[in-house]
C-alpha cells in the first residue's frame, strides 16, 4: 500500500511539474514500441537519461504498467503492473560513479505463475502494455518548482504475443 501511496503522490506531482522550460526528457531507447516479449524472458533495456550541462539525473524506476492509473487520487489500486527496479546512470556531478546502474537486460515477468506471498497468477496474452521510466531529476533553473523533479515516459509493449508482427 506504501508503493500505491508514493505513485499517487508522484502521478499528483507530474501533472504539476509539467513546463516547457525544463530540461529534455529522458528516452527508452530499448525496448522499441510495439515489440513482442514473452513472460520470463529476457528483453534488451536502455534508458537515456536527462542528465547533462544544468541538468542532473538522480535515479529512475522503471515498472511494467498493466492497468494504467484512471486518477492522480488515492486509490487502494492505483494501478497494475510490476516493478523492475530503481537504477542510476553516470552524470557528473550527480552521480559520478553509478551505485546501481540498470542491467542491459530485463526479464518479463509471467503472470500467469503465482506472484508470492498471496499474490495469484493471472494468466494474459496479446496484451499491449506499457514500459513506463519515472526518473528523479534536477537543474540549475530555478523557475521550476521546488525540489527534484520527476519525469515519466513509456513505451508500449506486447506481452505474450501469439502472433507475429
Amino acid at each position: 500500500m506504501k508503493l500505491t501511496t508514493a505513485l499517487s503522490t508522484v502521478a499528483s506531482l507530474l501533472a504539476a511539474l509539467a513546463s516547457p522550460a525544463l530540461a529534455q526528457k529522458g528516452t527508452i531507447v530499448q525496448p522499441h514500441p510495439g515489440t513482442h516479449i514473452a513472460p520470463g524472458a529476457a528483453f534488451d533495456f536502455l534508458y537515456d537519461i536527462r542528465g547533462d550541462y544544468c541538468t542532473s539525473s538522480y535515479a529512475y524506476s522503471v515498472f511494467l504498467v498493466t492497468d494504467v492509473p484512471a486518477s492522480a487520487a488515492p486509490a487502494d489500486v492505483f494501478m497494475g503492473g510490476y516493478y523492475f527496479g530503481r537504477f542510476d546512470a553516470a552524470n557528473y556531478p550527480a552521480v559520478p560513479y553509478p551505485k546501481n546502474p540498470a542491467p542491459a537486460q530485463l526479464v518479463m515477468p509471467d503472470f500467469a505463475q503465482p506472484q508470492g506471498g498471496w499474490g495469484a497468477g493471472q494468466a494474459a496474452s496479446d496484451k499491449t502494455y506499457q514500459l513506463a521510466v519515472l526518473e528523479e531529476w534536477d537543474g540549475c533553473d530555478a523557475t521550476g518548482p521546488v525540489g527534484r523533479k520527476f519525469s515519466l515516459t513509456f513505451v508500449p509493449i506486447v506481452y505474450n504475443a501469439t502472433s507475429s508482427a
